[in-house]
């Protein structure tokens, strides 16, 4: 019989790929919030919330991010009279950069329903992201 190779326990198999990052993010944060919280007090009590926290947010970031952009890019492109085709192939600095410019020069109003729309969209996404508490459902919020 020969022993096990490089990561595998005795009769099983090694798995065929590590889990992904914001799965691995979220157990260490729920062993962190619901194993190791209840042992500690104070400060350190408080630093561990901040930290579970963060690897909260970061496992969002990966998992919700891409899309988050991927709308914000469409979005910008269409807005800014580019069609939805462009905001793949655009870079985000350059696209804000002409929104801030639209917006300066008075050629995209502040009240334009269109650029509220786009606001609302990408502050739920962000919000989504860094404290989906805050965000309510589509359907709910009057827009």
């Amino acid at each position: 019989m020969s022993a096990p190779a490089a990561g595998e326990a005795e009769g099983h198999p090694a798995p065929a790929r590590v889990p992904p990052a914001e799965v691995l993010l979220d157990a260490a944060a729920d062993y962190l919030d619901q194993e190791l919280r209840p042992s500690l007090e104070g400060y350190h009590a408080f630093q561990l919330r901040v930290c579970v926290n963060v690897l909260r947010l970061v496992a969002r970031e990966l998992r919700l991010g891409p899309a988050a952009d991927a709308r914000a890019l469409a979005s910008l492109a269409v807005l800014l009279g580019r069609g939805a085709e462009a905001g793949v192939q655009a870079n985000a600095p350059a696209l804000d950069e002409a929104l801030r410019a639209a917006i300066a020069s008075g050629a995209l109003p502040l009240d334009s329903p269109a650029l509220l729309a786009h606001l609302r969209c990408s502050l739920r996404d962000a919000l989504a992201i860094n404290n989906p508490r805050w965000v309510q459902p589509a359907a709910d919020n009057g827009a």
